[in-house]
Protein backbone atom coordinates (compact mmCIF):
# COMPACT_ATOMS: atom_id res chain seq x y z
CA UNK A 1 0.00 0.00 0.00
CA UNK A 2 1.65 3.45 -0.93
CA UNK A 3 1.25 6.43 1.01
CA UNK A 4 -1.56 9.27 0.06
CA UNK A 5 -0.42 12.88 -0.22
CA UNK A 6 1.58 15.01 -2.39
CA UNK A 7 4.50 13.88 -1.64
CA UNK A 8 3.46 10.55 -3.45
CA UNK A 9 2.49 12.13 -6.57
CA UNK A 10 5.62 10.59 -8.37
CA UNK A 11 5.73 7.51 -6.69
CA UNK A 12 5.34 4.91 -9.35
CA UNK A 13 2.99 2.21 -8.64
CA UNK A 14 3.25 0.25 -12.25
CA UNK A 15 0.07 -0.72 -13.85
CA UNK A 16 -1.61 -1.26 -17.15
CA UNK A 17 -4.81 1.31 -16.79
CA UNK A 18 -3.30 3.62 -18.67
CA UNK A 19 -5.14 2.92 -22.44
CA UNK A 20 -8.27 3.16 -20.76
CA UNK A 21 -7.30 5.93 -18.47
CA UNK A 22 -6.28 7.95 -22.11
CA UNK A 23 -8.79 6.89 -24.38
CA UNK A 24 -11.32 9.13 -23.31
CA UNK A 25 -9.18 12.36 -24.89
CA UNK A 26 -8.92 10.33 -28.55
CA UNK A 27 -12.10 11.51 -29.96
CA UNK A 28 -10.84 14.93 -29.22
CA UNK A 29 -7.54 14.61 -30.48
CA UNK A 30 -8.97 13.02 -33.86
CA UNK A 31 -11.36 16.13 -34.13
CA UNK A 32 -7.94 18.45 -34.03
CA UNK A 33 -7.04 16.79 -37.79
CA UNK A 34 -10.73 17.33 -39.38
CA UNK A 35 -10.54 20.23 -42.20
CA UNK A 36 -13.28 22.69 -41.73
CA UNK A 37 -15.79 23.59 -45.16
CA UNK A 38 -14.56 27.02 -44.85
CA UNK A 39 -10.94 25.84 -45.52
CA UNK A 40 -11.68 23.33 -47.83
CA UNK A 41 -13.44 25.93 -50.10
CA UNK A 42 -10.52 28.66 -49.47
CA UNK A 43 -8.21 26.21 -50.91
CA UNK A 44 -10.20 25.41 -54.10
CA UNK A 45 -11.12 29.14 -54.68
CA UNK A 46 -8.51 31.78 -53.40
CA UNK A 47 -5.51 29.43 -53.34
CA UNK A 48 -2.78 32.19 -54.38
CA UNK A 49 -0.83 29.70 -56.76
CA UNK A 50 -2.71 29.88 -59.33
CA UNK A 51 -0.57 32.97 -60.16
CA UNK A 52 2.56 31.83 -60.16
CA UNK A 53 2.70 32.03 -64.15
CA UNK A 54 1.48 35.72 -63.58
CA UNK A 55 3.77 37.51 -65.95
CA UNK A 56 6.17 40.58 -64.13
CA UNK A 57 4.06 39.85 -60.75
CA UNK A 58 4.15 43.30 -58.72
CA UNK A 59 6.54 43.41 -55.60
CA UNK A 60 3.31 43.71 -53.64
CA UNK A 61 1.60 40.80 -55.27
CA UNK A 62 4.92 38.63 -54.65
CA UNK A 63 4.95 39.12 -51.43
CA UNK A 64 1.23 37.98 -50.98
CA UNK A 65 2.05 34.95 -52.62
CA UNK A 66 5.02 34.13 -50.61
CA UNK A 67 2.78 34.50 -47.44
CA UNK A 68 0.30 32.70 -49.01
CA UNK A 69 2.74 29.49 -50.06
CA UNK A 70 4.08 29.89 -46.57
CA UNK A 71 0.95 29.64 -44.43
CA UNK A 72 -0.25 26.35 -46.47
CA UNK A 73 2.76 24.95 -46.13
CA UNK A 74 3.19 25.31 -42.39
CA UNK A 75 -0.31 24.34 -42.12
CA UNK A 76 0.39 20.63 -44.03
CA UNK A 77 2.90 20.50 -41.95
CA UNK A 78 1.09 20.90 -38.51
CA UNK A 79 -1.55 18.60 -40.17
CA UNK A 80 0.72 16.13 -40.46
CA UNK A 81 2.25 16.51 -36.87
CA UNK A 82 -1.51 16.66 -35.22
CA UNK A 83 -1.85 13.34 -36.62
CA UNK A 84 1.36 12.12 -35.22
CA UNK A 85 0.08 12.86 -31.63
CA UNK A 86 -3.19 10.69 -32.10
CA UNK A 87 -0.35 8.07 -32.94
CA UNK A 88 2.14 8.94 -30.12
CA UNK A 89 -1.30 8.97 -27.86
CA UNK A 90 -2.31 5.60 -28.95
CA UNK A 91 0.65 3.93 -28.56
CA UNK A 92 1.45 5.54 -25.09
CA UNK A 93 4.56 7.77 -26.00
CA UNK A 94 3.30 10.57 -23.85
CA UNK A 95 6.43 11.78 -23.42
CA UNK A 96 6.69 13.00 -26.88
CA UNK A 97 3.26 14.41 -27.06
CA UNK A 98 4.14 18.03 -25.56
CA UNK A 99 7.25 18.63 -27.90
CA UNK A 100 4.90 17.63 -30.88
CA UNK A 101 1.88 19.97 -29.02
CA UNK A 102 3.97 22.34 -29.11
CA UNK A 103 5.49 22.34 -32.70
CA UNK A 104 1.89 23.14 -33.29
CA UNK A 105 1.69 26.21 -31.58
CA UNK A 106 4.54 27.41 -32.93
CA UNK A 107 3.02 27.02 -36.29
CA UNK A 108 0.10 28.48 -35.32
CA UNK A 109 2.19 31.72 -34.17
CA UNK A 110 4.00 31.74 -36.86
CA UNK A 111 1.25 31.57 -39.92
CA UNK A 112 -0.72 34.21 -37.63
CA UNK A 113 1.97 36.09 -37.86
CA UNK A 114 2.30 35.63 -41.58
CA UNK A 115 -1.45 36.79 -41.70
CA UNK A 116 -1.18 40.11 -39.75
CA UNK A 117 1.96 40.95 -41.91
CA UNK A 118 -0.39 40.35 -44.97
CA UNK A 119 -3.47 42.60 -43.55
CA UNK A 120 -0.80 45.75 -42.93
CA UNK A 121 0.45 45.05 -46.76
CA UNK A 122 -3.11 45.53 -48.20
CA UNK A 123 -3.93 48.37 -45.84
CA UNK A 124 -1.17 50.25 -45.41
CA UNK A 125 0.69 48.99 -49.13
CA UNK A 126 4.02 49.61 -47.24
CA UNK A 127 5.81 46.86 -49.53
CA UNK A 128 9.06 47.28 -48.72
CA UNK A 129 8.61 47.03 -45.10
CA UNK A 130 6.49 43.68 -45.42
CA UNK A 131 8.54 42.17 -48.07
CA UNK A 132 11.61 42.69 -45.76
CA UNK A 133 9.28 40.90 -42.82
CA UNK A 134 8.62 38.20 -45.49
CA UNK A 135 12.20 37.54 -46.41
CA UNK A 136 13.42 37.26 -43.00
CA UNK A 137 10.17 34.38 -42.69
CA UNK A 138 10.83 32.49 -45.28
CA UNK A 139 14.62 32.40 -45.81
CA UNK A 140 16.00 33.56 -42.52
CA UNK A 141 18.31 31.20 -40.54
CA UNK A 142 20.36 31.24 -37.32
CA UNK A 143 22.62 28.97 -38.89
CA UNK A 144 24.60 28.20 -42.20
CA UNK A 145 21.49 26.86 -44.45
CA UNK A 146 22.12 26.29 -47.85
CA UNK A 147 19.47 28.23 -50.44
CA UNK A 148 18.01 26.43 -53.27
CA UNK A 149 19.87 28.35 -55.53
CA UNK A 150 22.92 28.17 -54.21
CA UNK A 151 24.54 29.88 -51.27
CA UNK A 152 23.60 30.50 -47.95
CA UNK A 153 20.79 32.57 -46.33
CA UNK A 154 22.06 35.68 -44.88
CA UNK A 155 18.72 36.77 -43.72
CA UNK A 156 18.18 36.08 -39.58
CA UNK A 157 15.27 34.29 -38.68
CA UNK A 158 12.78 35.47 -36.31
CA UNK A 159 12.74 34.07 -32.74
CA UNK A 160 9.85 31.60 -32.14
CA UNK A 161 8.77 33.48 -28.91
CA UNK A 162 7.98 36.83 -31.65
CA UNK A 163 5.21 34.59 -33.34
CA UNK A 164 3.64 33.50 -29.99
CA UNK A 165 3.27 37.09 -28.99
CA UNK A 166 1.76 37.57 -32.21
CA UNK A 167 -1.00 35.64 -30.82
CA UNK A 168 -1.78 37.86 -28.05
CA UNK A 169 -4.73 39.71 -30.28
CA UNK A 170 -6.86 36.02 -30.58
CA UNK A 171 -5.99 34.18 -27.37
CA UNK A 172 -4.67 35.47 -24.12
CA UNK A 173 -3.13 32.23 -23.12
CA UNK A 174 -1.19 31.73 -25.63
CA UNK A 175 2.43 32.51 -23.61
CA UNK A 176 1.06 30.63 -20.85
CA UNK A 177 0.05 27.54 -23.23
CA UNK A 178 3.52 27.89 -24.95
CA UNK A 179 5.38 27.78 -21.35
CA UNK A 180 3.40 24.82 -20.04
CA UNK A 181 4.73 22.80 -22.73
CA UNK A 182 8.00 23.76 -23.10
CA UNK A 183 7.87 22.59 -19.30
CA UNK A 184 8.02 18.88 -21.15
CA UNK A 185 9.92 19.49 -23.77
CA UNK A 186 13.47 19.30 -21.94
CA UNK A 187 14.99 16.62 -20.13
CA UNK A 188 14.42 18.65 -16.77
CA UNK A 189 12.58 15.73 -14.78
CA UNK A 190 9.67 16.55 -13.36
CA UNK A 191 6.91 17.66 -15.75
CA UNK A 192 8.69 15.32 -18.46
CA UNK A 193 8.31 12.42 -15.76
CA UNK A 194 4.54 13.43 -15.31
CA UNK A 195 3.97 12.74 -19.29
CA UNK A 196 6.12 9.61 -19.14
CA UNK A 197 3.84 8.17 -16.54
CA UNK A 198 1.19 8.16 -18.20
CA UNK A 199 1.91 5.48 -20.89
CA UNK A 200 4.39 2.26 -20.33
CA UNK A 201 6.77 1.14 -19.21
CA UNK A 202 6.14 3.67 -15.95
CA UNK A 203 2.43 3.87 -16.16
CA UNK A 204 1.17 5.24 -12.66
CA UNK A 205 -2.60 5.22 -13.24
CA UNK A 206 -3.20 2.86 -9.52
CA UNK A 207 -1.38 6.49 -7.90
CA UNK A 208 -4.69 8.17 -7.24
CA UNK A 209 -2.62 11.46 -6.55
CA UNK A 210 -1.09 11.08 -10.03
CA UNK A 211 -4.41 9.89 -11.89
CA UNK A 212 -5.84 13.21 -10.90
CA UNK A 213 -2.88 15.47 -11.77
CA UNK A 214 -2.04 13.51 -14.87
CA UNK A 215 -5.81 14.15 -16.20
CA UNK A 216 -5.39 17.94 -15.71
CA UNK A 217 -1.95 17.71 -17.73
CA UNK A 218 -3.62 15.95 -20.46
CA UNK A 219 -6.39 17.29 -20.73
CA UNK A 220 -4.02 21.28 -20.81
CA UNK A 221 -2.16 18.95 -23.35
CA UNK A 222 -5.44 18.38 -25.63
CA UNK A 223 -7.09 22.07 -25.27
CA UNK A 224 -3.95 23.77 -26.64
CA UNK A 225 -3.84 21.70 -29.50
CA UNK A 226 -7.51 22.07 -30.30
CA UNK A 227 -7.28 25.43 -29.49
CA UNK A 228 -4.06 26.01 -32.01
CA UNK A 229 -5.45 23.73 -34.89
CA UNK A 230 -9.13 25.83 -34.40
CA UNK A 231 -6.38 29.15 -35.00
CA UNK A 232 -4.74 27.26 -38.34
CA UNK A 233 -7.67 26.95 -40.21
CA UNK A 234 -9.20 29.81 -39.40
CA UNK A 235 -5.80 31.73 -40.20
CA UNK A 236 -4.58 29.98 -43.32
CA UNK A 237 -8.83 30.72 -44.30
CA UNK A 238 -7.99 34.42 -44.39
CA UNK A 239 -4.80 33.81 -45.90
CA UNK A 240 -5.99 31.93 -48.67
CA UNK A 241 -8.87 34.92 -49.54
CA UNK A 242 -7.34 37.66 -48.85
CA UNK A 243 -4.00 36.92 -50.59
CA UNK A 244 -5.66 35.92 -53.92
CA UNK A 245 -8.13 38.85 -53.84
CA UNK A 246 -5.23 41.26 -53.08
CA UNK A 247 -2.99 39.00 -56.01
CA UNK A 248 -5.97 39.84 -58.35
CA UNK A 249 -6.43 43.32 -57.83
CA UNK A 250 -3.00 43.94 -58.60
CA UNK A 251 -2.73 41.85 -61.64
CA UNK A 252 -6.05 43.86 -62.92
CA UNK A 253 -3.94 47.32 -62.36
CA UNK A 254 -0.49 46.25 -63.61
Amino acid sequence: MHRRGAENLIDIVQDNRWQEETSRYIPRLAATIDISAELKYAIKAYWPGCFFSTEKPSRGASVAIRLGVYTNNVFSTSLLISRAIVDQWRSGLFVLVPLSTRFVIESWGAIHFARRTLDRLIQHNDVEREENRVNRLTFGTRSDVQLPWGGLSNETSFNVITFIKSLSDVNNQAEEFYNFLSEACHPNFIQSMYFQMAGPPLANWNNDNYKEHAHKLLNKTVTVLEAAMSGIQADVTHVMEAATNYVKSETELA
